[in-house]
């Protein structure tokens, strides 16, 4: 006859094993597929935007125009008029939508390998592009690791903070309306 006491503890160990294994499992990166970062393009633009070297580019545009109105270029001098309001526009839909940043991420491209080997991730795509996720994919935010980059200050990291909080505004409702 088997002791009851030496049975549950054969069946309790049994079991424990068993949720072991497949948690272990579970678990592998072979079995789960690969690890996913995706990052808040709103927050690499506000970093972008908010560098030495966008203001360096605006403060070139300021004196590019100054120069052309001092000089009577006026068909110049329109243009970049145009190109101010222009970039703001851009700006606005890229900070607080979901706004293409290519042109951003063509300023850090050399430096995403780095970030992906950094963040133990196997691809990086803009959250905003997600359409459909399984529940079995495994995300992994890097956008911190992106908006590195633009040597943002603490106030800039402050606001990015606020804006992973806050939903984007759908692109339409930016437009200005006269």
């Amino acid at each position: 006859m088997i002791r009851r006491e030496g049975y549950f503890a054969t069946v309790i160990t049994f079991l424990l094993l068993s949720i072991l294994t497949v948690s272990a499992a579970a678990q592998d990166p072979a079995e789960t597929g690969p690890v996913i970062g995706v990052f808040d393009s709103r927050c690499v633009a506000l970093a972008y935007y908010r560098s030495e070297e966008f203001m360096t580019e605006i403060n070139q545009l300021k004196a590019d125009y100054e120069a052309a109105l001092q000089e009577g270029d006026s068909v110049l001098a329109e243009e970049l008029g145009i190109l101010g309001p222009q970039m703001q526009q851009l700006a606005h839909e890229q900070v607080f939508s979901t706004g293409n940043i290519d042109e951003i991420i063509s300023m850090i491209w050399s430096e995403l390998p780095g970030v992906a080997e950094e963040a133990g991730v196997d691809i990086i795509v803009n959250s905003w592009d997600i359409i459909y996720k399984d529940e079995t994919v495994q995300f992994l935010d890097v956008t911190d690791l992106m908006v590195e980059f633009f040597n943002p200050t603490e106030e800039v990291l402050e606001t990015i903070e606020e804006i992973k909080a806050t939903p984007a505004v759908p692109v339409q409702f930016l437009t200005e309306h006269d």
